[in-house]
């Protein structure tokens, strides 16, 4: 719980209050769901809410102050007047994270940022207490609800940081004050709104822009975007990569049915890892989570067992297992880089038939058409048996795979989908499911659960 004064609110949002006592707020929140007694409301505005309509619910649930614009106080709280809700509430976060002098270790990229946030907190969690982004809050709302969340029995942070335009990484990189920056990779997601894959590395080359002199950035040695990005920091850089010379590099990849095992050597130490995941990148994403925990002086036993225990999000490459065949859902979200990720991961599952169930890849504008062409042609490429697909998007998917010898399957639904492979399901398949959020293609896992149950 993040306790302020009400005068430590008013230093740090830079606003106004007429009336001033000595009061303590016990925490912060931005949803009257979650108000209870002398806690701090924040009054958010959105374009389709504005939090100053829930003020007198904050009340009636305890609140004793609130975060306000100008001239929108009212009776019966104590009202924080300030130019921009928003703008405070994020400034409140860093006032906040400044009573802390822990490491706080920041993760962005077009593709891996989640599962690299949940691998570096698994192995920073064997020897700190450690706070980490909760689901996707990795915005310039979620953010701030990250740090607001740290007590003095924290030890590390770990927050993941998203961007759809130029500058909000660097907006969310002020407010975190991060000590480590993690960049995982630059790939074509967002580029609708960017414009080029250019474009892109800059933003995320915020993150490391933003880094003092004494942080550290972990870069991926194998991606030239991110490798560029060594000569934005004045701090040091370690890297880490499979195919380059890095700082912790993986060598002798050995995929089984259950995980990967591979050698890394960092700095001067050579050690073993399992991860319990299938697919190279989920290596990246291990190998930048070695880097951290070197960082911060955890030792290589600690990092396998942090990593060979890990449990990933649900939906991220998540193994579902049926009586005779495997779905590898990965329905969280898509874009070309992790489509293709996941493509030629689910060839590490044992199986009679590589099946394909793709939902449109969304936000890619002009080169919608192109990205999901080159996943059609790279299904080929990895031998895939089927492909079925479901959305506008993904009808260039199918178009190309068909040209190349796949058969393929259109799909109108989700039940449509599922119905469809009924029809022609045998034992032994594997099964990759993959989309953006938009598509929810984990529907398709649900009707699936449904027929096991008949």
């Amino acid at each position: 719980m993040a306790q302020f004064t009400l005068q430590e609110v008013v230093e740090a949002t830079h606003g106004s209050c007429q009336l001033q006592q000595e009061l303590t707020l016990l925490d912060v929140s931005t949803d009257t769901r979650t108000i209870e007694k002398d806690y701090l409301f924040v009054a958010l505005k959105g374009d389709t809410f504005d939090g100053h309509d829930f003020i007198k619910i904050a009340i009636e649930k305890g609140a004793t102050a609130a975060i306000v614009e100008k001239g929108r106080a009212v009776d019966g709280i104590f009202c924080v007047e300030v130019e921009n809700t928003l703008v405070a509430y994020q400034e409140l976060a860093r006032y906040h994270r400044r009573r802390f002098d822990i490491p706080v270790v920041a993760i962005t990229g077009s593709s891996g940022k989640t599962t690299t946030k949940d691998m570096v907190a698994a192995v920073l969690a064997t020897q700190f207490n450690v706070l980490k982004t909760e689901k996707n809050f990795n915005n310039e709302i979620g953010l701030p609800k990250t740090l607001l969340k740290l007590t003095a029995d924290h030890e590390a942070c770990v927050v993941e940081m998203g961007m759809r335009g130029l500058g909000q990484i660097e907006e969310l990189a002020l407010i975190a004050e991060p000590t480590i920056g993690i960049v995982t990779n630059v790939g074509t997601s967002h580029i609708e709104l960017l414009g080029s894959q250019g474009a892109i590395a800059e933003a995320k080359g915020e993150l490391i822009r933003c880094l003092g002199k004494d942080s550290i950035a972990i870069l991926n040695e194998d991606d030239p975007y991110v490798k560029a990005m060594s000569q934005l920091t004045e701090g040091k850089t370690i890297t880490y990569g499979i195919e380059s010379n890095a700082t912790v590099i993986a060598s002798q990849l050995r995929y089984k049915k259950d995980g990967i095992k591979f050698t890394c050597k960092c700095y001067d130490e050579v050690f073993d890892i399992f991860l319990p995941m299938i697919g190279t990148h989920n290596v990246y994403d291990a190998l930048a989570a070695i880097g951290a925990g070197r960082v911060l002086g955890i030792s290589s036993t600690k990092i396998k067992k942090g990593l060979g225990d890990f449990v990933g999000t649900p939906m991220r490459q998540e193994i579902v297992t049926f009586d005779d065949i495997v779905v590898l859902n990965d329905a969280y979200n898509a874009n070309p880089s992790s489509m293709a990720e996941s493509i030629k991961a689910l060839g590490q599952l044992e199986g009679k038939r590589k099946i394909a169930m793709l939902g449109d890849m969304l936000e890619l504008g002009e080169y919608t058409e192109k990205e999901h062409r080159e996943i059609g042609k790279l299904l080929a490429d990895e031998g895939y048996d089927i492909v079925f697909t479901f959305g506008e998007a993904a009808a260039y998917i199918a178009k190309e795979a068909k040209q190349y010898g796949v058969t393929v399957y259109r799909c109108d639904s989700h039940l449509d989908m599922a119905n469809e492979y009924c029809d022609v399901r045998e034992k032994g398949d594997v099964i990759l499911l993959k989309g953006s959020r938009g598509l929810r293609m984990e529907r398709v896992v649900e009707e699936l659960k449904e027929r096991e149950a008949l």
